[in-house]
């Protein structure tokens, strides 16, 4: 009796062996088109919200719409598939009825942002009170300014909408908003976190910068943002002489697109990781992720299923559907 269930417990862990011959994902080194969502126009300034097997999926898009050659905001629901037995990945669009759990949520938010303006950027966020907010950047009056639009109304405001945040002063550039924090991470399973700072981009001083402003420990980061005191700003060490632009961060890893010296060409990707006092000398990607064109606004996701990082970003190399597309492309943790 004892060697048939022996027997038997043998014949189940070679058959489940058999079944997950890849328990872990992994992203491809190599650039790869997203054609599903790519269109002749451009196809930039991604936002990934991830879920367990799949991305909520919003850009900023100047394809024919309401407001033609403008650019607005365009969601997509993504799903992210690896086969376990046959290690292989699948990205692709997912139908009407599989849809994550906050899908419908950032679509409305989206939806609720496009105008006759330009909006660039989107940023989404979720609360410890699970209130999604989403932060972009509209042009007004000549210069982007940035804007968040929640699902429930922010408390100082009693509305959903913050309009035309300014940071610096009205005469500059303010785009692409994100958070950071020791206890932050953006999209993690177990919740977003705390973030302890708000990092962006503006030509204040001509060229573009990246510059950073403490959120108040007690405040919300949509507080902090109705807020209209002053605010101390500063630029990040890692900044140059050329145009430092489209911050991201992951953990403690910040993605940014320069054109600074020593690049491939035109606008490059870059990374660097904090340290005590700041961040670390940027580190250039390399070929293939860059090229002798240009690549904008990289945003990075993780997930425990896999053994690198997930990296979207836009490009205008050749070999598109025309003008910038969306690429994605495997980086490490």
């Amino acid at each position: 009796m004892k060697n048939k269930i022996l027997f038997i417990l043998i014949i189940i862990l070679f058959s489940n062996c058999d079944r997950v011959k890849y328990p872990n994902g992994t992203f491809p080194e190599i650039p790869v088109n997203l054609e599903f969502v790519n269109s002749s126009s451009d196809d930039i300034n991604s936002n990934a919200h991830f879920f367990e097997h799949g991305i909520e999926f919003v850009f900023s898009t100047n394809r024919p719409g309401p407001f033609s050659n403008n650019f607005s905001l365009l969601t997509y629901n993504i799903n992210v598939f690896w086969d376990q037995k046959e290690g292989f990945l699948s990205i692709h669009e997912r139908t009407p009825n599989f849809q994550g759990p906050d899908y419908n949520s950032i679509k409305k938010l989206a939806e609720s942002t496009v105008t006759s303006a330009d909006e660039k950027g989107p940023y989404s966020y979720k609360e410890a009170n699970d209130n999604i907010a989403l932060l972009f950047s509209r042009k007004h009056e000549g210069v982007y300014s940035i804007i968040a639009v929640s699902e429930k109304p922010i408390t100082s405001l009693n509305n959903k909408t913050i309009p035309y945040f300014r940071i610096l002063d009205h005469s500059a550039n303010e785009l692409y908003p994100c958070f950071f924090g020791r206890e932050f991470k953006k999209g993690d399973v177990n919740g977003d976190g705390i973030p302890e700072k708000m990092l962006f981009s503006s030509d204040k001083d001509g060229q573009f910068d990246i510059y950073e402003v403490d959120i108040p420990s007690g405040m919300t980061p949509l507080e902090f943002l109705a807020d209209t005191s002053p605010k101390e700003v500063r630029k990040l060490s890692i900044n140059s002489n050329s145009n430092d632009h489209m911050p991201f961060v992951l953990g403690e890893k910040l993605v940014f697109a320069s054109d600074r010296p020593g690049g491939l060409g035109g606008y490059d990707l870059y990374f660097a990781k904090k340290t005590a006092d700041g961040w670390s000398n940027p580190i250039n990607f390399g070929h293939p992720i860059n090229s002798e064109f240009d690549e904008y606004r990289p945003i990075v996701s993780g997930s425990r299923r896999y053994t690198n990082n997930l990296m979207i970003f836009s490009s205008n190399r050749p070999g598109g559907k025309g003008g910038f597309d969306l690429y994605y492309v495997g980086v490490p943790k």
